[in-house]
């Protein structure tokens, strides 16, 4: 038997429960922190420069992938008044305002700045670990900065590089940049570090940075050692003369694990601070017939860290936390756009990452402060199902709009609760 339906006007939104995420935005006076950073760098009209990149994040959180998805709240009943001046921008722009926010790159990075330290300051951190990584966006077509280079995911495709400093406790990003398809992710990188580290040494009690083969320099390792409180772990690529040494090594095992240990260090630091060297191998596979031509029996691992007073197990544990980083930039591209939302404009294309980057940030931010159990470990595509995603509408009483909000999933006392604790943040 078919079910009869009717197609009807109502004033009700489906997007809701992004109120949680405005109460959030405007309790950190979003508006304001974005104005002091970007200044009046355009002429404002009808729309302000925040409303049009906040439209553009609630866009992103309500699952959106393309520039014009923002559309799709024009005729919203809710979303225009709670991140806009009650109306929503034309798609065309919202990309005239990217042009100028792609072309401010030290502004997107201070604001980026800023709001990790509102947060550091509010929860009061003193310790953080950050994971520096590259990624490669690939994409489709023609796009200006699009080129051949480095992409595991998809090789042979056209490509942006996409580099990133994320903070591994309250998972945000610190700094981003993206470039052409060509360039190696360690091109800029000091400049990069330094930038970062001269902004967040001095905040900070201690400072565990984490870094892939690919970032491995003698300068940049100066670089973090010129700081009292930055502890460094990278993985050290293939050296000619590393290969033989690791080979002729005297190995343990720790806790009955199937992996092997060994230590080395050098006083080869800046001032001759010392560096070790911590091996990890692990015997290779042996149902390859192909493995009978291979003389090496084991697989190995080589980190270098200064800080000495860990067992090499432990130096490898706490370096495998990367994984966490390769995580977040899966979730990234899966459920933040990145890389979805691209330009044959490559000054607007980096706006859109950076749009991708801060929407993330401000997720984590209030992924700390207002959940709790096992809220606090959904990811956005589990938060827009049980939170985001819900049916609320104004209505207009005595002068007075209010939001009518139909019970969300999690119960109207966890509803008020999340928000209690965003209006105490």
């Amino acid at each position: 038997m078919k079910t009869r339906y009717k197609i009807i006007e109502s004033k009700a939104s489906p997007f809701g429960g992004l109120y949680i995420l405005s109460e959030f935005m405007n309790q950190m006076n979003f508006k304001k922190m974005f104005h002091d950073v970007f200044g009046h760098y355009r002429r404002v009209r009808k729309y302000q420069p925040s409303e049009n990149v906040a439209v553009q994040i609630v866009s992103i959180v309500a699952g959106g992938e393309r520039l014009y998805d923002t559309q799709r709240f024009a005729n919203d009943d809710v979303i225009p008044d709670l991140f806009s001046n009650g109306n929503i921008a034309e798609d065309t722009t919202l990309r005239d305002e990217l042009v100028h926010i792609g072309g401010l790159d030290t502004q997107r990075q201070e604001l980026l700045f800023q709001l990790n330290e509102y947060h550091f300051q509010q929860s009061g951190l003193r310790t953080m670990t950050i994971d520096i990584d590259g990624t490669a966006i690939p994409v489709d077509g023609h796009q200006q900065g699009a080129e051949l280079g480095y992409c595991p995911s998809e090789p042979g495709s056209r490509c942006f590089q996409s580099v990133s400093a994320i903070c591994d406790e309250t998972e945000t990003t610190l700094a981003e940049q993206t470039h052409f398809g060509n360039t190696h992710c360690s091109n800029g990188i000091i400049e990069f570090c330094q930038i970062l580290l001269d902004r967040f040494s001095p905040q900070m009690n201690r400072i565990d940075i984490r870094l892939d083969a690919g970032f491995y320099s003698d300068d940049l390792l100066k670089l973090f050692e010129s700081y009292g409180n930055v502890y460094y772990t990278v993985s050290v690529p293939q050296h000619q003369w590393l290969k033989k040494k690791v080979q002729n090594m005297v190995y343990k095992t720790y806790h009955r694990s199937d992996h092997q240990y060994a230590s080395f260090a050098y006083s080869e630091g800046l001032d001759h601070q010392v560096r070790y060297y911590h091996v990890e191998r692990s015997k290779k596979p042996t149902d390859n017939q192909f493995d009978l031509f291979n003389t090496y029996r084991y697989n190995y691992r080589v980190i270098i860290t200064n800080q000495g007073n860990r067992q090499p197990h432990s130096a490898f544990y706490h370096y495998n936390g990367r994984g966490n980083d390769e995580k977040h930039l899966g979730e990234l591209k899966n459920e933040y756009a990145l890389g979805k939302m691209v330009s044959g404009d490559f000054i607007v294309t980096k706006a859109l990452f950076w749009v991708s980057y801060l929407t993330f940030t401000l997720i984590g931010m209030l992924r700390k402060v207002a959940f709790r159990l096992e809220m606090a470990k959904y990811r956005l595509r589990r938060l827009r199902f049980i939170l985001f995603i819900n049916i609320a509408c104004f209505v207009e009483h005595a002068r007075t709009k209010t939001l009518n909000i139909v019970e969300p999933i999690i119960g109207a006392g966890r509803f008020k609760f999340l928000l209690q604790r965003i209006w105490a943040y």
